[in-house]
């Protein structure tokens, strides 16, 4: 398997990533999120009104961090980085195809089923979150562009 190769299997296998964006005045955000990659482009799910959906809408150049935790020590750790250019969209379709992709990934599959099921207690909190959040705009999935993606040493942070 290549580094290319081994890097897209990162990025599929990992849970969460760190998108870094700049603002239109060059301050510089890291933001955790959710993903999927679709289609050599990777989609990250959040509000419309949020710091990476603004930012990435006010300069489309950003990057992301993958990270796939090993068995036991930080050596065994698998990271990549994906530079690319992105686009906040909005639009019904685009959203449904997002919120089922993610499904399949985050939820429907039987260990993290299971995960939901052991964080039952927090549904009504996550659904409040959500209804709150509405009130103050749509949700965006940011559709990101690679123009480069690297495989970076296990010990890198």
């Amino acid at each position: 398997m290549t580094d290319v190769e081994t890097a897209w299997a990162i990025a599929r296998r990992s849970r969460v990533s760190r998108i870094a964006t700049s603002s239109a005045n060059g301050r510089p955000s890291a933001n955790p999120l959710y993903h999927v990659v679709v289609r050599g482009q990777v989609w990250l799910g959040t509000p419309a009104w949020t710091l990476a959906a603004r930012n990435a809408a006010a300069d489309p150049r950003v990057s992301i961090l993958f990270e796939v935790e090993g068995t036991g020590d930080a050596s065994t750790r698998r990271l990549a980085r994906l530079h690319g250019t992105a686009e906040v969209r909005t639009d019904a379709p685009m959203l449904r195809a997002y919120n089922l992709r993610a499904a399949v990934k985050y939820v429907v599959r039987l260990r993290n089923a299971r995960n939901v099921w052991a964080h039952r207690a927090q549904v009504p909190l996550k659904r409040v979150y959500h209804q709150q959040s509405s009130g103050r705009g749509p949700s965006a999935v940011i559709v990101v562009t690679p123009t480069r993606l690297e495989l970076l040493p296990a010990g890198a942070r």
